[in-house]
């Protein structure tokens, strides 16, 4: 499975550096949308409440907020973001706020926040300015404005929590999670080296599911099955069990033996570093869901918020009409899978047990964080099951051990509406495929790779990109070669780059050579330095330069720039500079 590429830091010699403090530029991309909807959002208020001068503090409040949730989480945009998630992301940032003033019980600041976004998404709702799913957003509105569960005002006392690492132990030393996870660490290590066939492919997880069938509760279905192997083998791998990069096949990996033992201190850190990571899998967002089965993960997130706090939701309680039918079903269904898994406790109720709680909120924090830092050093960055829970640097790229002799693509490489112009020819082996253009292309422009891509056929038709869960290709582009798609002059491909800024890019061939001794890639001609990432496109990069032509207050550019570009003392900005040796030096670093 391809690997993740590591972010690249800008080069310290970059000319694209400023100076002074600067605005995230998830901060500058919430207050761009906040501020656009600002004119509609204050005649609807004045409309609907008859006072519009609470406008600026309702979205002050809520572009606050909506910050921290795009600085944690990737925001789709102000209409558009996930309501479990910001959920938590509210309440994580009033818990921290209120402890910043212990004595301040007030829980103004609560009340101020869930007012001001209880308003927000009646104005989204009543305006049909709501890009997501329409469950999730009535969700929302019903969480915060119900009993807030993780209230330390609550009158309900939250349930008993193991005391001790023993009592703890012992609780997970009995969830069928546990024994699964055991199963398992054994099965990868030995008989599941016949189905790894150089990666988890289905066959490796049906067989995976298989072989803790028995440990399943009955009308557990087949692909529920799966999905829970697949999170126990992905938890096993983040809690540093199982490794699954250092050789051909999965191998114990350093904590295997701690988690194999029955006690001990380094036991029970085992166990518990398993059951989190067992938990922050199977409570994540469900990748490319269907709405119902968003809804579903959402509404049984809620219950067991609710369980945290002692008031745990009744199985046979009727539907509330805020869901659709296909969204309770599924929530119970997910209820029952963690129930099979010993997370959810047997009975008429959906309750947790008591170190499941106090896995999910987090009551012992100095512990578990020495916990989950030393979890973080002994995972491998790169997740095999498709629960990444890190990055990987991709591995270098083997140098030809003999000269090229096959034919050469000459190419340019136009960034779309970019004024001046930017672009950049290069010398192309034919025998490369489209996630080798990929780097070119990334090198070529001075970018990171650190978006998502994808490139395009004629009358975009058909798409080629990497094997990714958060987008779908028609075709994987390892696996074409140039030569197939490039055969003349004339041929042309399009490739996007950051589905949120939507830099594009023209791909022509000029001409097919012979190879010569030169060095390949190589760069042989361009204009202008590619334009910084996460500065809003090619449109707002072109109003920046102007900007930077007219002698103006760069007050674009400061909101987007990234802190690491600040200017070192006497370095110009130049949006001019363009250099052929530092990309060729960076190429032939690459291939």
């Amino acid at each position: 499975m391809a690997k993740k590429k590591k972010k690249q830091k800008p080069k310290q010699g970059h000319p694209a550096r400023l100076q002074g403090d600067v605005v995230s530029i998830e901060r500058a991309k919430v207050k761009r949308g906040l501020d656009a909807l600002a004119p509609q959002f204050t005649r609807w208020l004045e409309a609907q409440h008859g006072d519009s001068e609470l406008a600026p503090m309702v979205l002050a409040a809520v572009g606050e907020t909506l910050s921290y949730y795009a600085e944690a989480i990737e925001l789709r945009g102000v209409t558009d973001f996930d309501p479990p998630q910001l959920f938590t992301v509210l309440n994580a940032t009033i818990d921290f706020e209120e402890a910043e003033d212990p004595d301040d019980d007030s829980g103004e600041l609560r009340e101020l926040v869930f007012t001001a976004w209880t308003v927000y998404l009646d104005f989204l709702r009543e305006n049909d300015l709501w890009r997501g799913d329409p469950a999730g957003l009535e969700w929302l509105l019903e969480t915060i404005n119900s009993d807030d569960p993780f209230s330390e005002h609550s009158e309900t006392k939250l349930l008993d929590v193991p005391e001790s690492a023993e009592d703890a132990l012992a609780e997970i030393s009995q969830m069928q999670v546990l024994k699964m996870g055991l199963v398992l660490l054994t099965w990868a290590t030995t008989t599941g080296h016949e189905y790894w066939n150089a990666g988890p492919g289905p066959k490796y997880l049906s067989q995976a599911a298989d072989a803790v069938r028995g440990l399943f509760s009955k009308g557990i279905d087949t692909p529920s099955r799966q999905y829970a192997a697949s999170v126990v083998l992905s938890a096993l791998e983040a809690a540093g069990a199982l490794d699954t990069t250092t050789g051909a096949v999965p191998e114990h990996g350093k904590n295997a033996r701690a988690l194999l033992a029955s006690g001990g201190v380094a036991t029970y850190e085992s166990k518990y570093t398993y059951l989190k990571a067992v938990l922050d899998l199977l409570l994540a967002q469900p990748e490319q869901s269907a709405g119902e089965s968003l809804e579903a993960w959402g509404l049984s997130n809620l219950w067991l918020l609710k369980a945290i706090d002692g008031e745990a939701q009744p199985v046979a309680e009727e539907r509330s009409e805020a869901f659709s039918e296909a969204g309770w079903a599924g929530a119970h269904q997910r209820m029952d899978l963690l129930r099979s898994l010993g997370l959810v406790s047997p009975g008429g109720t959906y309750d947790i047990p008591g170190v499941v709680r106090l896995a999910l909120t987090d009551l012992d924090e100095d512990a578990q964080e020495q916990e989950l830092d030393q979890a973080a050093e002994d995972q491998t960055a790169a997740d095999p099951f498709g629960f990444s829970l890190d990055e990987e640097e991709e591995p270098k790229r083997l140098k030809r051990t003999e000269p090229y002799q096959g034919k050469v693509l000459q190419l340019k490489l136009t960034l779309r509406e970019a004024k001046p112009p930017i672009w950049r020819r290069v010398l192309v082996p034919a025998d490369l495929n489209l996630a080798d253009l990929h780097d070119i292309i990334q090198i070529s422009f001075d970018w990171s790779d650190s978006h998502l891509h994808q490139f395009y056929g004629k009358n975009y038709k058909v798409s080629y990109g990497p094997q990714n869960p958060h987008m779908k290709s028609d075709i994987d582009e390892s696996t074409v070669k140039l030569s197939k798609l490039f055969k003349q002059a004339k041929d042309r491909l399009a490739y996007a780059y950051d589905f949120g800024d939507d830099w594009r890019i023209g791909i022509e061939v000029e001409d097919v050579l012979k190879s010569d001794d030169g060095q390949l890639p190589r760069c042989i001609g361009g204009r202008r330095m590619g334009p910084l990432e996460d500065s809003g496109g090619a449109l707002n990069w072109n109003e920046m330069v102007e900007e930077l032509k007219n002698e103006q207050p760069l007050t674009m550019m400061q909101d987007v720039v990234p802190e690491d570009y600040a200017l070192e003392p006497g370095e110009d900005f130049d949006p001019a500079v363009f250099s052929i040796e530092e990309i060729n030096e960076n190429l032939d670093a690459e291939f």
